[in-house]
């Protein structure tokens, strides 16, 4: 009896362990039942009579019939797919952005253009259903993400640019005919050149002209930014301020996150100095740069183990999971207990509802402040006495792993 019963629960481990292992790779799931729409919209396009490729040998506007004009824009909506599926890969906030909005545009577009293509607006429905359902997980800003926004806009600006130069042909001087010709031009206005070999005539093409110009500035502005910026700035700074302190990272401290409790317990730790290495996003290191000068700094994901190795999770004291996801507090929990670290794990429970889920990945200390200070607050409204008997016993309540012998400490 008693070995069926160990057997049940080596199984319960095993099949408990192999769903966190999953959970923590969700962000891929996610990505490949994005890039699943794209899939679907090049099979339409598959079976349409209209082959893409004749889109480098038309010569005149009056050879692409309505079918290429639909195929088109789909095919690139596709590929569109494609590129910000990536960039979910790597859990940046950009990319989810552009991925709900694609989503919605290819339900919307299928629906007017391919009603009959009713698995497409269905499974459409269900991805966007899913990325709004995760949109938290997805909070990370990379050069990576931005370069697949840059890209996508300037490739969307182009196709705009050369069909509509083509549809205005007649509007200029010379008149564009060919795909080649509106192609140049294309490229000739939105870098703002202007040799001035063709020029606008008509009121629409002029406007069509300012439309394009206005947009390829504000395209190329935006793009340089969201590539560069990051680039130039964490250089820049490197260069005013210096390298942010680097120490001996042995018997530490590694605090994962800047919340509330993390930036008090770095002040408290500080003042007693004690070593600690703090493991922040480079969104928060950007906003929160301040409270971080003169700190050992490592920027990255929290729960990497490559990031916690860089931290020195395999000599650290402890390693505090403090940032304001739950979520991410249990990841990091997991990924210290996977590198086979000595060093004691301290997780934080922002939402009292998510206790039992971060108790899951056993964590040798659970701390629970709102447990805590509900605990309190019902014992002052309750008309209890409050003394130092019953705010251990609150604090044992709310912070697990630890005996009263060690916080009477």
């Amino acid at each position: 009896m008693k070995e069926h019963v160990s057997l049940i629960r080596w199984i319960g481990n095993i099949i408990r362990r192999f769903t966190k292992w999953l959970y923590t790779l969700r962000h891929i799931f996610v990505a490949l039942f994005v890039l699943g729409n794209s899939g679907l919209i090049f099979h339409t396009i598959y079976g349409l009579p209209i082959d893409l490729l004749t889109l480098f040998n038309v010569r005149d506007y009056e050879q692409i019939n309505a079918s290429f004009l639909i195929n088109a824009p789909y095919f690139m909506l596709g590929v569109f797919i494609v590129m910000s599926s990536v960039g979910l890969f790597f859990r940046a906030r950009i990319s989810w952005m552009i991925s709900f909005i694609l989503m919605l545009i290819n339900i919307f577009y299928t629906d007017h253009i391919h009603p009959q293509q009713t698995h497409n607006i269905h499974y459409g429905i269900a991805s966007l259903i899913l990325l709004f359902m995760v949109r938290k997980y997805f909070s990370k800003s990379s050069v990576a993400a931005g370069s697949i926004f840059a890209l996508i806009s300037v490739i969307t600006l182009l196709l705009t640019s050369t069909y509509g130069a083509l549809y205005f042909g007649d509007g200029f001087n010379p008149k564009i005919t060919s795909l080649l010709t509106a192609f140049y031009y294309a490229i000739e206005t939105m870098s703002t050149v202007g040799y001035g070999d063709i020029v606008p005539v008509s009121e629409p093409a002029r406007l069509f002209t300012i439309s394009v110009v206005v947009s390829g500035i504000t395209v190329f502005a935006t793009s340089a930014t969201s590539v560069l910026g990051p680039v130039v700035h964490s250089g820049f700074e490197r260069l005013v301020k210096g390298n942010s302190k680097k120490m001996d990272r042995t018997n530490h401290f590694i605090i994962c996150g800047l919340s509330s409790l993390a930036v008090n317990t770095i002040k408290q730790l500080t003042e007693r100095k004690q070593p600690i290495t703090v493991i922040v996003s480079p969104r928060i290191q950007q906003v929160a740069k301040d409270q971080l000068e003169g700190l050992d700094v490592v920027v990255g994901d929290y729960s990497d183990g490559a990031i916690l190795t860089q931290a020195g999770v395999m000599n650290a004291k402890a390693v505090l999971a403090l940032s304001d996801d739950d979520a991410d507090n249990a990841f990091i929990v997991l990924s210290a207990i996977e590198l086979a670290s000595s060093a004691r794990t301290v997780a934080l429970v922002n939402e009292s509802k998510n206790i039992n889920k971060v108790k899951s990945v056993n964590p040798d200390i659970v701390i629970s402040p709102q447990q805590f200070a509900s605990d309190i607050l019902a014992r002052l409204l309750n008309g209890e006495s409050i003394d130092s008997d019953s705010i251990v016993a609150s604090l044992l309540h709310s912070v697990q792993g630890l005996s009263e012998k060690e916080i009477n400490k």
